[in-house]
C-alpha cells in the first residue's frame, strides 16, 4: 500500500495503456464521416464522460493506475461506484466498444478482446487486495456487479 506496484501489476498497467493507443488508432477513424463513426464517437464520449465522473467521485481518496490501493485511501461507494465497483474500467470498455464501432475492423475487435482481459486480471488483483485493506469490501462485492450494473 505504499503507491508502488509490483512487476505484474506495472505490467498490466503498462499493456493497458499500450492496448488503449492501439484502439484509439487511427485518429481519424473518430472523425465522423458516417452514421457508424459517429456512433463509436458517442460511445467514446460516454465513456470518457463515466470516467471523469468515476474521477471526480474518487477525489476525497488518493487515485492510481495501479491495482494496489493507496496508503491513505478509502472505499469509495459513492457516484457511480454506487451501480459498479470499477467504473474507471467500464468506461475504458465502453470507449473499446467505441473503438470497434467506429473503426469497424478484426484488430480493434482483437485489440477490445485483450484489453477487456487485461483489465480482467487487474479487477482479480485489485480485488484480493482491496479485501485486505478494507473490511466492508467484502459486502460491497456481494452488492454491487464490477463492470455492467445488474450483470457483471
Amino acid at each position: 500500500m505504499n503507491g508502488v506496484g509490483n512487476p505484474v501489476s506495472i505490467a498490466l498497467v503498462i499493456a493497458q495503456f499500450v492496448l488503449l493507443a492501439l484502439l484509439a488508432s487511427p485518429l481519424e477513424g473518430w472523425l465522423p464521416t458516417s452514421p457508424r463513426q459517429a456512433i463509436g464517437g458517442a460511445f467514446l464520449l460516454g465513456g470518457i464522460a463515466l470516467a471523469l465522473v468515476a474521477a471526480v467521485s474518487m477525489r476525497a481518496t488518493r487515485f492510481s493506475v495501479l491495482p494496489e490501493p493507496q496508503s491513505g485511501g478509502t472505499l469509495v461507494e459513492h457516484g457511480p461506484y454506487r451501480f459498479v465497483r470499477h467504473p474507471m474500467y467500464a468506461a475504458v470498455l465502453v470507449c473499446g466498444v467505441g473503438a470497434c464501432i467506429a473503426h469497424a475492423d478484426a484488430r480493434h475487435a482483437l485489440w477490445l478482446v485483450l484489453i477487456a482481459l487485461v483489465l480482467w486480471l487487474k479487477i482479480r488483483r485489485e480485488e484480493r487486495l482491496l479485501l485486505d485493506v478494507y473490511p466492508g469490501y467484502a459486502d460491497y462485492r456481494r452488492r454491487v456487479r464490477a463492470l455492467v450494473p445488474g450483470l457483471f
